[in-house]
């Protein structure tokens, strides 16, 4: 099926992205530097990066495929709704490690430990979400989604990926 292949090669791009930036993230925290002046500023910056990556960009090519393959069985819906809650967690990750870098600038040595410890969690919880998307994912989307609701999934992401241009 063209149209499922051309839907996975867009959404592991998508990945790959998303993993970039999750190594520059963690590149940026081994560096001791990061928890005050420009490299604290840096490493919000890529947080952000990814944030909205993830927000704007992958999650609305996801909506339509995550839907047709709502209901199709209960071992997909038991793997979307795992894949939902690992979404919900990741961004309130995200959400507390921008708030410690806020308070790490303010000069609290805690809030950077903390922030750190959050980041490390985030990123090996994000790993682990997109080899499922990559893996389990793709593997229930290829044996329950037909021909035609393929080719509806691809026309949603070429639609969002219109309206990002």
């Amino acid at each position: 099926m063209l149209a499922a292949e051309s839907a996975w090669r867009v959404l592991r791009a998508e990945h790959s992205r998303m993993r970039e930036l999750l190594t520059s993230i963690d590149s940026a925290m081994h560096h001791g530097r990061w928890r005050a002046g420009p490299q604290l500023a840096a490493l919000r910056e890529l947080v952000h990066r990814l944030r909205s990556f993830e927000a704007s960009t992958h999650k609305p090519k996801g909506v339509v495929l995550l839907a047709t393959l709502r209901g199709r069985s209960p071992e997909a819906d038991m793997l979307l709704d795992e894949l939902e809650r690992e979404t919900r967690r990741c961004d309130e990750l995200l959400s507390g490690a921008l708030g410690l870098l806020d308070d790490a600038e303010r000069g609290d040595a805690d809030a950077a430990a903390q922030c750190a410890a959050l980041l490390a969690e985030h990123r090996e919880m994000m790993l682990a979400h997109l080899d499922k998307e990559d893996t389990l994912l793709r593997s229930q989307t290829a044996r329950l989604l037909t021909a035609e609701e393929w080719s509806s999934v691809v026309s949603s992401i070429s639609s969002v990926v219109a309206r990002s241009a």
